[in-house]
C-alpha cells in the first residue's frame, strides 16, 4: 500500500494530500489493470468510478452516427479520467479505450462520498484539484473540444459533424453560437461571425451534376479548414452555406482571414472542368459592433451577405457598426450550456469581486430563508476580501433566521433595513441574489437608480430556470444553474474562489463557521432536508455540498466549545454562538483607550490568553474586525485592535486598524510602508499586519509608539494637529 501511496503522490490530483491523507485514500482504492484494445467504459453507460493512470495511455472518444469515432485527447500516466460519474452522477460521457496496457487505480463514488463524510477536509483537497485540473484541460483543448465534451452526453442520439465535410453540422453550430456570443460580451472581448454562400451552385450542380457539386463543396472545406484557425468553429450550415465562429476576432481581422481563404480559393482547380472557379458571398458581423444578442448577430450577418450578392457576387462585406444599442430582450434563464461557459462565468466574477470596492446585494420581496442566507453568505465572501458591501433587506426576517443578521453585525456587514434609505454612492457591483425575474427584486427609488446605471456591473446568482424565470444579470456574469438552492451555487463559486492565492488573507481560513453555516442554511432550507429534490443530479449536488459544509461546520464549530453531530442539531446552538460574540465584544470593550482621531484596544499576553480560552478563533477574528470599525466610527478617523494568538495558532501578535467612512485622506496602506511592516496589507479603509511576539518587549511601550507615528501620519496628511 505504501507503494500505492507513493504513485499517487506523483498525480496531479492527489498531489497536495499529506502521508496520512494518501492512506485513508489508498485504503478505499483498488488496482485495475487492462490491456492493449480493451474498453474501460462506453459512452451512455451507469458509471460510478473514476480511474487514475498509473501506467499506460487511454483514447476518449464519442461515437458519429456513421458508426466511427470521434478522438477527443489521450491520457498519458498522472491524469484521471472517469470523473464525472463521481462529479456529475451522470452517464458516461466519452467511451475511453486502452491504447497501450494500462495499470489503473479505481475510486468508488460511494467510497469518496465515505471520504467526504469522515475526512472532509481531504475531500475539499482532491475536489480543489479535480476541478483546477479539468478547468485546465478545457482552457487548452479549446472552446470546441468542451463543445463536444458536452456534445458526448447525447452522442447516441446526434452527430456533431457533418458526415462529408468532416466540419461541424448546423445543429452543434446553433447550439453553441449563443455560448460564444454570451461570453464574447461578459469579456468584452470581440467576435466575429461569419455567413458564406457558395455563388451560384445551383447552376453548377444542374450543369455539372450534383457529383462535381459535392466535389466543389469538398474542395472549398479543405481550403476552409487550411485557412482559418484551430479555436475557430467552422460548421457546414446546411448544402452550400456555411457559418463560422471567430472568438477574440473583430471584424477588421476576420475580413483580413476571409481574403487570404478566398485567395487561396482561387487558386483551386478541376482537372476535369479547369474553366470552373468557386466564388463565395460572405457577410461578417461582429460584437460587440454590430449586436448585443445571437438573433441580432445572425440578422446583421445575413444582410452583409445579401449585400455581396447585391454587388455581384464573389464579395465580402462587413456590416455597419450600429450606432444606436441594441435594445436588450427579455430573456428566459436557461442551463448554462458547456463547462467551458461555466468556467468563464465563475472567472469573470472572481475577478470582479478581487478588482472592485463597493457591492450593493439584493434579493426577492418576501425573502424565504435560502435568499437571506444567500446575501449573507456572499457578503461574507466580500467581506474575506475587505469589500464595502451593504445588503438591502427592508422587509422582516423571521425569528429563526435572526442569528444571520447577528453574523452581520459581527463581520460589519452593512445591512439597510430602512425602506426609504439610500444606498452607498459609490457602488460598483450590484449583486441579485436567489431572484427569479427583474420585477421581484427587494427596492426602493435608491436601489432603482443604480440598478438602471450602466457604469455598474450587475451579477446574478440564482437556481431558478423554467417557467417565466429571466435574467437580471449582465451576460457573462449570470451564474445562474439547476441546483438545489442558491446558496449551494454559492457554495460552489466558494470552492473555486478558495483556490485563488488572492483567497489567503491575514493568514485566515477561507471556510469559516459563519460561511458554512450561511451556506448550509439555503441549502437546508430551500430543499427542507433534501426532501424536494427533483432530480438525480440536485440530489448528488445536494448530498456533496450538505455534507461537506454540514462537517466543516461542525469542526469550526467544535472550536469555541460546542459539540454538535448533525445538521438538524446545529441550529438549537446558533443563539448560544451569538451570545458568545456579544460577550467576547463586552470583554473586549473593557480595554477601550481614547485619544484624539483613534480610539484603541491592546489586549496583552494574559488578557488574550483567556479570550482565546473562553471563546472559538473565528469569533475572536470576527469580533476583533467589528470592534475596529465601531471604534474608527466613534473616533471619526481611525480605530486600532490588537492581540496576542493562542501559541497553538502563532507566534504573533495581531493588529487591525480600520478607517471611518467619515475619513478619507489616509490610505492605510502607507502605515504598513511607514513603519516598515513586512506581513501586512489590506485596502485603503482596512489593513491588518503581525509582528512577533519576540519583537516586543513590554507590549503598553511598543503600542503607545505605534500609536504616536499614527498620530504624527495624521498630521501630515491633515496638514494640522489630528
Amino acid at each position: 500500500m505504501h507503494k500505492l501511496s507513493d504513485a499517487l503522490k506523483n498525480t496531479k490530483i492527489f498531489s497536495d494530500l499529506e502521508e496520512a491523507e494518501l492512506d485513508i485514500l489508498t485504503s478505499r482504492m483498488k488496482r485495475a489493470q487492462f490491456a492493449m484494445g480493451e474498453t474501460v467504459f462506453r459512452e451512455g453507460e451507469d458509471g460510478d468510478t473514476m480511474y487514475v493512470i498509473l501506467d499506460g495511455l487511454i483514447n476518449i472518444s464519442v461515437p458519429l452516427e456513421n458508426g466511427a469515432a470521434l478522438s477527443l485527447a489521450t491520457m498519458e500516466k498522472g491524469n484521471f479520467f472517469g470523473d464525472m460519474a463521481i462529479i456529475e452522477n451522470a452517464p458516461r460521457s466519452a467511451t475511453c479505450k486502452v491504447i497501450e496496457d494500462c495499470d489503473l487505480i479505481a475510486l468508488n463514488r460511494s467510497d469518496f462520498y465515505d471520504i467526504i463524510r469522515h475526512h472532509p477536509e481531504t475531500a475539499l483537497k482532491i475536489l480543489y484539484r479535480m476541478m483546477n485540473i479539468m478547468a485546465e484541460r478545457f482552457k487548452a483543448s479549446g472552446a470546441a473540444l468542451s463543445e463536444m465534451v458536452r456534445w458526448g452526453e447525447e452522442a447516441r442520439k446526434r452527430a456533431i459533424t457533418d458526415a462529408s465535410t468532416g466540419m461541424f453540422n448546423r445543429r452543434f453550430f446553433d447550439e453553441s453560437f449563443g455560448t460564444y456570443v454570451s461570453r464574447a460580451l461578459g469579456t468584452a472581448n470581440p467576435m466575429s461571425f461569419v455567413m458564406i454562400d457558395m455563388d451560384h451552385f445551383g447552376k453548377l450542380n444542374k450543369k455539372y451534376g450534383e457529383a462535381f457539386g459535392d466535389q466543389a463543396i469538398l474542395e472549398a472545406a479543405k481550403v476552409f479548414k487550411e485557412s482559418f484557425r484551430k479555436t475557430d468553429i467552422l460548421a457546414r450550415y446546411g448544402g452550400d452555406e456555411f457559418s463560422f465562429i471567430l472568438p477574440d476576432t473583430d471584424s477588421a481581422k476576420a475580413k483580413e482571414l476571409c481574403v487570404a481563404m478566398v485567395e487561396r480559393l482561387r487558386k483551386v482547380r478541376f482537372p476535369n472542368h479547369p474553366e470552373v472557379a468557386v466564388t463565395l458571398s460572405i457577410g461578417i458581423a461582429a460584437v460587440p459592433e454590430n449586436a448585443d444578442t445571437p438573433i441580432t448577430l445572425k440578422e446583421a450577418a445575413d444582410k452583409a451577405v445579401y449585400a455581396s450578392k447585391e454587388k455581384g457576387r464573389d464579395a465580402i462585406t462587413i456590416a455597419p457598426v450600429q450606432l444606436q444599442k441594441v435594445k436588450p430582450q427579455t430573456e428566459l434563464k436557461t442551463e448554462i450550456s458547456t463547462i467551458l461557459e461555466k468556467n468563464h462565468i465563475v472567472k469573470n466574477i472572481s475577478k470582479e469581486i478581487f478588482e472592485k470596492q463597493s457591492f450593493l446585494l439584493l434579493g426577492h420581496k418576501e425573502p424565504d430563508a435560502d435568499c437571506i442566507a444567500s446575501l449573507v453568505a456572499f457578503a461574507l465572501i466580500l467581506s474575506k476580501f475587505n469589500k464595502e458591501v451593504a445588503i438591502f433587506l427592508v422587509e422582516p426576517v423571521i425569528e429563526q433566521l435572526e442569528y444571520l443578521l447577528a453574523i452581520c453585525k459581527y463581520n460589519y456587514i452593512k445591512v439597510i433595513s430602512d425602506i426609504h434609505a439610500d444606498v452607498p454612492s459609490n457602488v460598483s457591483s450590484v449583486v441579485v441574489l436567489d431572484t427569479p425575474k427583474p420585477e421581484m427584486i427587494m427596492t426602493n427609488a435608491s436601489v432603482a437608480r443604480v440598478l438602471a446605471d450602466p457604469s455598474v456591473r450587475k451579477i446574478e446568482i440564482d437556481h431558478h430556470i423554467g417557467a417565466d424565470a429571466n435574467y437580471t444579470g449582465d451576460p457573462g456574469y449570470r451564474l445562474v444553474s439547476n441546483a438545489s438552492s442558491t446558496c449551494e451555487i454559492i457554495g460552489y463559486l466558494s470552492l473555486k474562489l478558495s483556490l485563488n492565492p488572492v483567497a489567503q488573507i491575514d493568514g485566515e481560513e477561507f471556510f469559516s463557521r459563519n460561511l458554512a453555516l450561511s451556506i448550509l442554511t439555503g441549502i437546508v432550507g430551500d430543499s427542507q432536508m433534501g426532501r424536494y429534490l427533483k432530480t438525480k443530479k440536485e440530489r448528488w449536488y445536494y448530498n456533496i455540498f450538505s455534507t461537506l459544509f454540514d462537517r466543516l461546520l461542525v469542526e469550526k464549530t467544535t472550536r469555541g466549545g460546542k459539540n454538535l453531530r448533525s445538521m438538524e442539531n446545529i441550529f438549537d446552538v446558533i443563539q448560544s454562538l451569538s451570545r458568545q460574540e456579544e460577550e467576547c465584544y463586552l470583554a473586549m470593550k473593557k480595554h477601550l483607550e481614547k485619544a484624539p482621531s483613534i480610539h484603541s484596544i491592546v489586549l496583552g499576553s494574559r488578557d488574550s490568553e483567556e479570550l482565546f480560552h473562553h471563546y472559538g478563533d473565528e469569533i475572536i477574528v470576527n469580533v476583533s474586525k467589528a470592534v475596529a470599525d465601531e471604534l474608527s466610527e466613534a473616533s471619526t478617523k481611525l480605530g486600532l485592535v490588537a492581540y496576542y494568538d493562542a501559541p497553538r495558532l502563532s507566534d504573533l501578535i495581531q493588529f487591525r486598524l480600520r478607517r471611518s467612512s467619515k475619513y478619507a485622506k489616509l490610505d492605510l496602506r502607507t502605515v504598513i510602508t511607514r513603519l516598515g511592516i513586512t506581513s501586512g496589507g489590506g485596502h485603503p479603509g482596512a489593513i491588518g499586519f503581525r509582528i512577533k511576539k519576540s519583537e516586543v518587549a513590554d507590549i503598553t511601550a511598543y503600542s503607545k509608539e505605534l500609536l504616536r507615528q499614527i498620530q504624527e501620519l495624521l498630521i501630515e496628511v491633515d496638514g494640522e494637529q489630528a
